[in-house]
C-alpha cells in the first residue's frame, strides 16, 4: 500500500470529508481521483487543448452545419453555409441563428447549443466538453 503527504489542514479536510460521506479517508481520496480523471479529457480527446478549435456539425430539417468550437472562449464559428465566416458568443446563439437561416418562416428559434452540435470526431454531443 502507498502513502501520501498531507499536512494537517489537508487531512483535516479529509477526515472531515470522510466523516460526511461515512467512508475512509483512502476512499475519500480515490473518489477525488477518480473525478479528477473523468473530468479531465485524455490528450488525444477533442477539446483536450483549450486553444485548439473543435469541428462540430448540427443537424435541421435534414440540412448539416458545421463549425469550430473554441473551448478556451466558448465561442463557435460556422464554417458551412448559410451563415459561413460567422462568430457566436455561445453555441446555442450559433444554434438559433443556424435554425433561423434554414428554416426563416419557424417563428421560435430556441435552442440548446450544447445539445445541438455534435463533435464531428466522436459524434457526441457539445456538451461533453462544457
Amino acid at each position: 500500500m502507498g502513502y501520501i503527504d498531507l499536512d494537517e489542514r489537508q487531512h483535516a479536510h479529509v477526515r472531515f470529508a470522510a466523516r460526511v460521506f461515512g467512508v475512509t479517508e483512502g476512499e475519500v481520496v480515490a473518489r477525488a481521483v477518480r473525478e479528477y480523471a473523468r473530468a479531465t479529457p485524455p490528450p488525444d480527446r477533442p477539446g483536450a487543448d483549450p486553444l485548439q478549435p473543435v469541428a462540430v456539425y448540427g443537424e435541421y430539417e435534414k440540412r448539416r452545419v458545421e463549425g469550430e468550437y473554441l473551448p478556451a472562449t466558448r465561442r463557435l464559428t460556422i464554417t458551412s453555409d448559410p451563415l459561413a465566416g460567422r462568430e457566436f458568443k455561445s453555441p446555442s446563439g450559433a444554434a438559433r441563428a443556424a435554425i433561423a437561416a434554414i428554416n426563416p418562416a419557424r417563428t421560435s428559434t430556441q435552442a440548446n447549443g450544447w445539445r445541438f452540435w455534435h463533435l464531428v470526431a466522436t459524434g457526441e454531443r457539445l456538451e461533453v466538453l462544457r
